[in-house]
């Protein structure tokens, strides 16, 4: 919806000035066609809309000052809202520290009539915020929160004709206790540029003194039922409300509220589910009727239902409308080099998400951040899942507890009504995560708060027994923790893979789990890596994550470039590659796991080695190894130790090659699946009785499962006696060996 100008109500005169973006070193499509009367013109609370309002955004003056300086009488140039002060889009590009106070300045004309309120609402702004008009608070208290939006009566303080808009913003960043999510000071690592003041829409409403402030939406599709309250505001001595629900502008059911804080029970006959393959919408209208006047507004749902099953295996499973779904998509940061958390337009967020739909994913890890509004419309109408997560912050974990609660109940709020939302993420890896005792209470706290949805136990690392899954992150796995008796286990993070577009790069530096330095290695690591999770999604692993979307300044192991110009891979070959995770996923093989040979990676054992090169049959079973040196694995360089600190070195290899001969004993049936648990750098070769079963290219960065060539595994392996041999180089850096052998068989 266009914002349009409250006729004879409101009125705001901007004057257009020579608008130009910050110099950083990339820039979007979508950014380098902003301008000062394009930027954010939609209606920016797409599930609760008014007819009349006011758009607010456009360049406003502003100031950095000293921080707890007074207000400036003089400014310093002009900003774009909503573009952060250290964006491009901004026009601006300034890094606001700690030790600064931001300042806006803006004015608006208003005209009230008798009875109305005149609501002054913010998207976001990060983070300390006061907002006075005509040189007054208007702000009970400051407004503490960079993620959640906040809105002010203004009714009081504004005059007709010409009124005056200031705000006051302070942001600590990550030297404070708040939520910032991945905003860091000095960026590095998977830690991105902080951003200060306002970075979502600002606008205008009149609304009569009774309104309607909200509504939270529970649809039952067994029933065909929707269950809504009206969440009301203001002024209610003689109010009431009426909800119709609607499709394709017809009503289907009308019902009026009893009570304040009682739902409305609507039918929804015939209902059309929401889901990624038909995104069905319905569309509501909420009229809340004063002795002050109507205030009408309008929403939408979706009929779903998202809940954690066994499937006919008995293994725990995500159901989605009855039917059992793989979760696969990425981790999305949600970052844009032109406007840092602000996306550049509505254009801009459809095309990343088109973009995961086009090439086979159905849902995506919304990570450590809370979007615009229209974004979640955006994922409700062209139909992906989301797990969201809730910024994490710094401070003290446990002083910072009752902040952190505060905010995920109101990011709770906000987003209740987004039916793409099939799962809460309160935690990520330890990222401000409190004790034992907090963390469980938090987890079960928002199951109760919202049973619509499903509760990610924390993200990676310290879990505590509590939530709908166990979510392990394994660079670049896959893998996944075994079957449990009472959750799904998901894969929330893994992949990773780096490949750098010089021409789209942030800069010249960058990293990933592991990279490649051509297309079509970086293609092949990425294909034998959905190979493996489609094994565990046979398996029953429920779900999955691939980081990630995008390139993220110096990260490099985005499926897109940052600036979005590039897809570096074939949109039909990662299609079929995430097609065969889905197949593999609808019959689960429930695996019982046998250690054929061990590693040495818990305890040390023995096997024969050379660094001169041996004679051709060298990896025979009858060849005569006596004369070779024995030692225990892992057997590696000093190089080795700075490159990969997981590695054990055990027995030193500071030569170019080494061939290594282990001879173990083979019982019973063939296994269904063979794989070599192996951690390797670099190029192994390895023969099972002589025969050449596998060999890997490149290196490895720690343990991982590989899965052999069973053909040619069956063929070579026989009861008894058998001979493992291994040949390994060192072209340059660190140098590693080590292995084993797993097997797989179907639990009877």
């Amino acid at each position: 919806m266009k914002g349009s100008m409250i006729v004879g109500v409101i009125g705001v005169a901007v004057a257009v000035q020579a608008y130009q973006p910050a110099q950083v070193p990339l820039m979007t499509p979508w950014g380098e066609k902003i301008t000062v009367e394009n930027a954010w013109r939609e209606y920016p609370r797409p599930n609760l809309v008014r007819a009349q309002w006011t758009n607010l955004n456009g360049l406003w003056q502003y100031a950095v000052t000293k921080k707890a300086d007074e207000c400036p009488t003089e400014w310093q140039g002009e900003i774009l809202v909503p573009f952060a002060l250290e964006s491009a889009l901004s026009g601006v590009g300034r890094l606001l520290e700690p030790t600064e106070q931001l300042w806006y300045r803006r004015t608006f004309s208003a005209s009230m009539k008798a009875g109305e309120r005149l609501i002054l609402n913010f998207g976001g702004v990060d983070f300390r915020t006061q907002v006075f008009i005509n040189g007054v608070e208007a702000t009970d208290v400051p407004h503490e929160s960079g993620n959640l939006p906040f809105s002010v009566d203004i009714t009081d303080f504004v005059k007709e004709g010409e009124n005056e808009l200031i705000l006051s913003v302070w942001d600590p960043s990550n030297t404070g206790f708040q939520s910032v999510g991945k905003q860091v000071l000095n960026p590095h690592g998977c830690m991105y540029t902080r951003m200060s003041g306002i970075w979502q829409t600002a606008w205008l409403e009149t609304v009569p003194a009774a309104y309607v402030r909200g509504y939270t939406v529970v649809t039952d599709i067994d029933k065909g039922t929707v269950a809504v309250k009206v969440i009301p505001g203001g002024e209610l001595m003689g109010a009431a409300a009426d909800v119709a629900v609607m499709k394709d502008g017809k009503e289907i059911s009308v019902g009026v509220v009893k009570a304040w804080g009682e739902a409305v029970t609507l039918p929804v006959p015939n209902a059309q589910l929401w889901s990624p393959e038909t995104p069905n919408l319905y569309d509501l209208r909420i009229t809340l009727r004063s002795p002050a006047g109507t205030d009408e507004v309008k929403g939408y749902f979706g009929m779903r239902k998202i809940e954690r099953r066994r499937d006919e295996k008995g293994v725990w499973r995500f159901f989605l409308n009855n039917k059992k779904v793989f979760l696969q998509g990425t981790l999305d940061q949600g970052w844009w080099p032109d406007g840092l958390l602000t996306p550049p337009s509505d254009d801009a967020m459809a095309y990343d998400i088109k973009y995961l739909k086009e090439v086979g994913f159905n849902c995506m890890r919304k990570h450590i951040k809370i979007e615009p509004l229209r974004y979640y419309y955006l994922c409700d109408k062209l139909g992906i899942m989301l797990w969201q997560d809730m910024p994490s912050g710094g401070g003290d974990k446990e002083n910072r507890y009752a902040l952190y609660r505060d905010e995920l109940k109101q990011m709770i709020d906000l987003l209740q009504t987004f039916p793409s939302i099939v799962m809460w993420v309160p935690y990520n890896e330890g990222w401000g995560q409190p004790g034992k005792s907090k963390t469980n209470q938090t987890q079960t706290w928002v199951k109760q708060y919202d049973p619509t949805r499903l509760v990610n136990g924390p993200s990676g690392w310290t879990d505590h027994g509590v939530g709908d899954t166990r979510d392990m992150h394994n660079y670049p796995g896959p893998g996944m923790f075994p079957l449990m008796e009472d959750r799904i286990s998901v894969l929330g993070e893994f992949g990773g893979i780096g490949y750098i577009i010089a021409d789209h790069a942030w800069s010249q530096k960058g990293w990933g789990y592991v990279s490649d330095t051509t297309v079509e290695a970086s293609w092949g690591r990425y294909e034998n890596l959905m190979k493996r999770l489609a094994k565990f999604a046979r398996y029953g692993l429920g779900g999955s994550i691939y980081t990630q979307t995008t390139d993220v300044e110096n990260e490099r192991n985005g499926l897109l470039t940052y600036d979005r110009k590039v897809a570096k891979y074939d949109t039909q070959k990662l299609r079929a590659a995430h097609e065969q995770v889905y197949r593999a996923a609808e019959h689960t093989f429930v695996p019982e796991y046998h250690e054929i040979l061990p590693t040495s990676q818990k305890e040390p054992h023995e096997w024969k080695y050379t660094t001169e090169k041996p004679a051709d049959d060298w990896a025979q079973p009858a060849f005569d190894d006596s004369k070779w040196k024995s030692g225990p694995a892992g057997f590696g360089n000093e190089n080795i130790k700075r490159d990969h600190k997981t590695s054990i070195v055990r027995t030193s290899w500071e030569t170019n090659s080494i061939w290594l001969r282990r001879t173990f004993e083979f019982k019973g049936e063939i296994p269904v699946e063979v794989s070599w648990r192996i951690f390797y750098d670099e190029d192994p070769k390895i023969y099972l009785n002589g025969q050449l079963i596998d060999t890997f290219d490149g290196y490895n960065a720690r343990y991982e499962d590989r899965d052999a060539n069973m053909d040619a595994f069956r063929k070579a392996v026989k009861p008894g006696k058998n001979v493992l041999a291994v040949e390994v180089i060192n072209k340059t850096g660190g140098a590693y060996i080590d292995l084993g052998i797993n097997g797989v068989s179907e639990k009877k």
